[in-house]
């Protein structure tokens, strides 16, 4: 015979537990039919919700897709936006010397701040004929001089075309603060002297420049190029490319350029800077990467 031990359960107690034991079964039943309505609600809900969306209300929602993917960000507007403006060709000059030869000049302007042109090639093309190809760089913003110069022709020419081909842009951040550190030229004492003053002629008009270049920026430079206009009011009378060796921070240097042409008074002198600032070669102490040597 077993010894049953209640430990001072109550009648209550055992009451309640008596009737769960003899309704368990049923309990259990019960629990599996409610649970069966939750789900079987759940999926009738699922079903409605289908309906409604690919029958019902189908025309709205294709309407709002329709309208989504209008408003959606064009990638190939996106990348027409971030595309370069292209080249702006200003004027073509042609400059005769009276030493038989021509002077081609385009002034071309490149409208990006944040792209450069890395190289392109260009020609002049005159009637049925053209100079020779060229390369050349472009930088952010600038305002580009394309020079051919002394180009030897038996034939008149009075006017000609620049074309341009095989443009390779590179992107490039903040090129206005490098510019207007690197970019510190001076020219001072500037002379013009006629053929009959310069002493230099004999058969030939020939006139001096002479001018002093003074590098006020914190670099030192290898190998810098400049170019030299000499003009009559607005029109540009002679053009010319020269460089010298080398121009260290805070030094002047004096130049003295010959033109094969007479000059006249009145006649001014412009000299701009042809640097490419974006080749690290180009400064004295680095290597053409912009680093340190």
């Amino acid at each position: 015979m077993s010894n049953i031990i209640y430990d001072n359960l109550s009648n209550k107690e055992l009451e309640t537990g008596y009737w769960y034991v003899t309704h368990r079964v049923l309990l259990k039943k019960i629990g599996i039919f409610v649970l069966a309505i939750v789900a079987g609600g759940l999926m009738l809900y699922g079903a409605i919700g289908l309906i409604n969306y690919y029958i019902v209300d189908r025309s709205a929602n294709l309407a709002l897709e329709a309208d989504l993917m209008k408003n959606k960000l064009d990638q190939n507007l996106l990348a027409e936006i971030n595309k370069p403006k292209d080249l702006q060709v200003l004027e073509t000059a042609v400059i005769e010397s009276n030493d038989g030869s021509y002077d081609f000049v385009a002034t071309v302007v490149n409208p990006n701040m944040q792209w450069a042109v890395e190289s392109l090639d260009y020609h002049y093309s005159f009637g049925e004929d053209k100079s020779n190809v060229r390369s050349e760089y472009i930088l952010p913003g600038q305002e580009k001089f394309l020079l051919f110069l002394n180009y030897k022709s038996n034939k008149a020419i009075s006017s000609a075309d620049i074309v341009i081909e095989n443009i390779k842009w590179k992107k490039v951040a903040d090129y206005g603060s490098l510019a207007a550190k690197v970019l510190q030229f001076e020219f001072a004492n500037q002379q013009v002297l006629s053929s009959k003053k310069s002493g230099l002629s004999n058969e030939q008009a020939v006139a001096n420049i002479n001018f002093d270049i003074l590098n006020k920026s914190p670099y030192s430079f290898v190998e810098p190029r400049f170019i030299l206009f000499l003009q009559k009011g607005k029109k540009v009378v002679g053009v010319t490319q020269f460089g010298v060796s080398s121009l260290i921070s805070g030094e002047s240097r004096s130049q003295s350029i010959n033109f094969f042409q007479d000059v006249s008074s009145g006649t001014t002198v412009s000299i701009v800077p042809d640097i490419n600032i974006l080749d690290g070669s180009v400064f004295k102490g680095f290597d053409n990467t912009g680093k340190l040597k």
